[in-house]
């Protein structure tokens, strides 16, 4: 378990993957029976290499560690691969190792992939992520600016921290198992002075009250920079822009 930077570094923004929920439905996918949330605090960082193996052992009762080849856990980060070999015989656990993966040379990696993700390159990201990259959440009701102007949009509030480049995209939405189409952005409404990071999405050919539902939106392909308008007549404009440059996509 490496520390978590924004533990160590509170007061600097760290950006993240994915936020939580989204984390959650993912694990959940792959039919995972239990998931077991620990509280990252100085106390559990703090624990040698050798006592984190025994909080696992007594804590968890594991039977089979898997990590990645190059997992470090443990104070200072003292504790790797090797360790845990060692130690499971004595604990009596095993240890699956996951070799290092490469796609088109690139090191598949948290670091890599969050990368990508800040520089809008979503189809690159995809790739290293082996699944499109998706933010699960609840509409909420917003101030329905979108919808006066004809482009109803499902706006769901976002963590602060998350990686991806602020601006618009060509998107899949999944609502109750069902895709629909659809263009979404990403960032805080520049043109209306918005400070709450959001996530606003447009779906074609899709006339529902959605508010409280929870819905999962797939990336598919970075169009533009989130930008400031002078006007709503250009923010229109350029909507129905994007929003035919998504079609095509």
């Amino acid at each position: 378990m490496a520390r978590p930077r924004r533990v160590i570094v509170p007061r600097k923004k760290h950006n993240i993957i994915t936020d939580s929920k989204t984390k959650i439905r993912l694990i959940k996918e792959l039919e995972v029976d239990y998931l077991i949330l620990l509280k990252t605090n100085e106390e559990l960082l703090n624990l040698s290499a050798e006592d984190f193996i025994k909080f696992l052992v007594n804590n968890l009762k594991v039977k089979q560690v898997v990590c990645g080849f190059d997992y470090r856990f443990g104070n200072k980060a003292k504790g790797n691969v090797d360790l845990l070999k060692l130690k499971g015989k004595y604990y009596g656990y095993s240890t699956v190792v996951i070799d290092e993966i490469k796609l088109d040379g690139i090191k598949v990696s948290s670091s890599a992939i969050r990368e990508k993700l800040e520089k809008g390159l979503i189809e690159e990201a995809n790739k290293l992520l082996g699944y499109q990259y998706n933010i699960i959440g609840i509409v909420n009701k917003a101030n329905q600016i979108a919808r006066e102007m004809g482009y109803p949009t499902a706006n769901i509030y976002i963590d602060d921290r998350i990686a991806l480049r602020n601006g618009v995209y060509a998107t899949k939405t999944k609502i109750n198992n069902k895709i629909y189409s659809s263009i979404s952005n990403i960032g805080y409404k520049p043109t209306f002075n918005g400070n709450q990071k959001v996530l606003e999405t447009h779906i074609f050919g899709l006339n529902m009250d959605l508010y409280g539902k929870e819905i999962s939106v797939e990336f598919i392909k970075f169009i533009r920079d989130e930008q400031k308008f002078e006007s709503i007549i250009d923010l229109k404009e350029r909507i129905r822009e994007d929003i035919v440059i998504a079609r095509n996509l």
